[in-house]
């Protein structure tokens, strides 16, 4: 069995208030008579082996492309966020589950068929790039007669902000996004940043801003005479609330999200949530925004 471990209270935070919402999320659409109409999606778009185990195992790594941790907690993670969906007392209509690794989709399926096999049938499992994927699906679903929640929990930085644009023009997603609060490693002090990653940043954030958000040039004398000296601006706040503001650019309302830190409080990643319906989208931040501030 493929055992994902991980350690820290972070991870338990981030879980139950996505179980509290996706309830929440239930009862809404089984409980409205406006919204019983709709079929409703679950999709996570990292999905693991739908499983977890806290702990630490010695000599457990992970090699992850474009990921801005090096720490164990981090690198060593995976969650139970499709277990938790799965389990609700009311079940979505459908679940989407995307993940790039072969064993583990194998892993889930085994999971899904042992203990749920009744939601089987409602589960489509996808081994795929989760960018590419979703893209697609948003495009092939019928927003008129359908909803989702998506819930994007990236090693790092896997996520392209052209997925984000794409869930958010569907206007019937509500998003759960763990932003990597990691990025601010790569923001150097001097901005000298590798034109590799400057482009990585590009897709990220889905524009160049961050460059005159995190840096600016300011010129003080000395005896030498004028000096361009770089202020750097890497803080939590400002990192959470860039992206936060950049959500604002394609979804209808924007929650303040919540930083979830590891063992030694070192900020890992901003929980931020999006609901796309302008109708439904009030009463969608309204539930996040209590939860995340519990």
């Amino acid at each position: 069995m493929i055992e994902h471990v991980f350690g820290g209270d972070w991870t338990e935070i981030k879980l139950a208030r996505l179980e509290k919402y996706l309830a929440a999320y239930r009862t809404i659409f089984t409980g409205n008579e406006r919204a019983r109409h709709f079929t409703t999606w679950y999709v996570d778009a990292f999905a693991g082996t739908g499983s977890r185990s806290s702990g630490e195992t010695a000599g457990s790594s992970l090699v992850l492309s474009e990921d801005v941790y090096q720490d164990a907690e981090t690198s060593r993670y995976r969650d139970g966020s499709a277990r938790i969906a799965l389990g609700l007392q009311s079940p979505f209509d459908h679940y989407l589950f995307i993940e790039k690794s072969k064993a583990h989709v194998n892993e889930l399926r085994a999971m899904i068929e042992k203990d749920f096999t009744a939601l089987l049938p409602r589960c489509d499992l996808r081994q795929d790039d989760a960018n590419g994927v979703l893209c697609a699906w948003c495009k092939e679903r019928d927003w008129k007669k359908e909803r989702a929640v998506v819930f994007l929990d990236p090693y790092g930085m896997q996520v392209e902000w052209s997925t984000i644009e794409a869930l958010g023009a569907t206007k019937g997603i509500d998003l759960w996004y763990l932003f990597p609060l990691g990025v601010a490693r790569l923001l150097k002090r001097d901005g000298n940043i590798d034109e590799a990653w400057q482009k990585r940043l590009d897709i990220l954030f889905g524009t160049d801003a961050w460059r005159t958000r995190f840096y600016q040039t300011r010129m003080t004398q000395d005896l030498f005479g004028d000096r361009e000296e770089i202020e750097r601006n890497v803080t939590v706040e400002n990192i959470q609330g860039f992206i936060q503001e950049r959500l604002v650019t394609c979804f209808s309302k924007v929650a303040d999200g919540l930083v979830l830190r590891n063992s030694k409080s070192s900020p890992l990643y901003s929980l931020c949530f999006a609901a796309a319906n302008e109708r439904g989208g009030k009463t969608a931040l309204k539930i996040a925004q209590s939860i995340l501030d519990d």
